[in-house]
């Protein structure tokens, strides 16, 4: 059949390529749509997506169709075949194999729905299957967002500790020591270590106030430079008159 989209077999030989369809006495003249989708049905699920590219590359290779028309043409072969399949008598003798049928065809809608690039609309009831699935996929990341939220809450506070008013950056001598403490073990390890700097600005903010004042990690920032050995223009070292306490080993 010359205006197919599809690939076809030529009549009395072998497939060129498995997923060339048509019958082997090449009568079949205004069928393609059975022929592609029949050819279908005997390949792997996994497979529908290159058995649609190969098409799709031969329609556009030969002048067929643009890539858009072809999805279409695609899509409203399947939605035919479906709602088709759907009137079946449930007594009849093809009740085993349209089932079958009817669920490659549903797997093989489900890949064109998601390569939907082309302005497709959707049928409704696709349309409403579709954003149920993503309400529901919704509703459980927001579920374990709750549940996550209500465990961090366990170790909230609305009360921050004070900081006797002018003595904030004796508190950040202080923090600044926390990190050079040695364990006694004589194996020099760290007894502490944080991922950056940020995490004691951050903390500080967090659970502690000067005075009356919220803090802000503005003014902090330059007291913890991300490099100490190299930690720039804008860091800034405590005062002498500020550092009151000295951490040592018992």
């Amino acid at each position: 059949m010359k205006d197919t989209y599809f690939k076809t077999r030529r009549p009395l030989r072998k497939r060129q390529h498995r997923y060339d369809i048509g019958s082997p006495i090449g009568l079949w003249n205004l069928y393609d749509d059975n022929h592609f989708l029949a050819r279908l049905y005997e390949i792997d699920s996994s497979e529908q997506e290159a058995f649609y590219k190969y098409h799709l590359r031969h329609a556009i290779e030969n002048g067929k169709c643009t890539e858009a028309a072809f999805y279409s043409h695609v899509r409203e072969i399947v939605a035919d075949h479906i709602e088709a399949l759907r009137k079946e008598s449930p007594l009849s003798r093809r009740h085993a194999r349209n089932r079958s049928n009817l669920k490659c065809l549903r797997t093989f809608r489900d890949y064109l729905v998601s390569v939907n690039t082309y302005g497709y609309r959707d049928p409704v009831d696709i349309a409403i299957t579709k954003y149920d699935s993503e309400i529901a996929e919704l509703k459980k990341q927001l579920s374990e967002k709750e549940q996550l939220l209500k465990e961090l809450r366990a170790f909230e506070t609305d009360q921050k500790i004070r900081i006797t008013k002018g003595h904030l950056y004796t508190l950040v001598d202080l923090i600044q020591q926390l990190p050079e403490l040695r364990l006694p073990d004589g194996t020099g390890m760290r007894l502490l270590r944080s991922s950056s700097e940020m995490v004691w600005v951050k903390m500080i903010c967090r659970y502690f106030q000067h005075g009356d004042e919220e803090i802000s990690q503005q003014t902090l920032r330059s007291y913890f430079p991300a490099d100490k050995n190299n930690p720039g223009t804008k860091y800034r070292e405590v005062q002498e008159k500020y550092k009151i306490y000295r951490i040592i080993a018992r």
